[in-house]
């Protein structure tokens, strides 16, 4: 057998090799689509409401009324004045849990004799640790946020014309895990 031949036999036995090989091995497939949904993500809103009011809360020696002008009317020893804001928090999702917190925002220090108190309730309820309040998914809640500023009783001339600035006031709600 020549060299020619014998290549062609090869070339030919490779070939009923291969297709045997192939109408031997099959990998079948198959797609299907699926019912997909919509995955939507849920909310933590925050929005101030109304407009906040100062009060005269004074255990004694209130003159003129409990209605106070921050702009007008000047803390003076013994004085315990109230800012009130109101607030609606709307939290939505499966796993969703907010905390409503409180920071009065002073900027610089108190003036000697000077502490603030914030305080928040959620539908009512009271902070249970500080001035951290929880709420839970559903409906709007009213959130009343309060800071107490109360002036001790003291002597001289201590924190005669000094300025409690609160206006950096913060509120804040933050997820948390339930």
């Amino acid at each position: 057998m020549n060299r020619n031949a014998k290549g062609a036999l090869a070339a030919g036995a490779a070939v009923v090799v291969l297709l045997g090989g192939a109408g031997s091995y099959a990998l079948w497939s198959d797609t299907a689509t699926g019912a997909n949904g919509t995955v939507t993500t849920g909310e933590l809103k925050l929005t101030a409401v109304g407009t906040p009011t100062w009060k005269d809360v004074s255990a004694t020696g209130i003159v003129g009324g409990t209605t106070v002008n921050p702009v007008t009317d000047f803390l003076v020893p013994q004085d315990t004045w109230e800012y009130t804001t109101t607030y609606t928090a709307l939290a939505t999702g499966k796993n969703m849990k907010a905390q409503v917190t409180v920071s009065p925002g002073t900027a610089g220090a108190l003036p000697t004799g000077v502490t603030l108190t914030p305080t928040a309730t959620v539908a009512g309820a009271a902070a249970t640790g500080g001035t951290a309040v929880t709420i839970t998914p559903g409906a709007p809640r009213t959130v009343e946020v309060k800071v107490t500023v109360a002036f001790a009783d003291v002597t001289g001339t201590t924190s005669q014309n000094t300025p409690v600035n609160v206006s950096g006031m913060t509120v804040s709600l933050n997820q948390i895990r339930p």
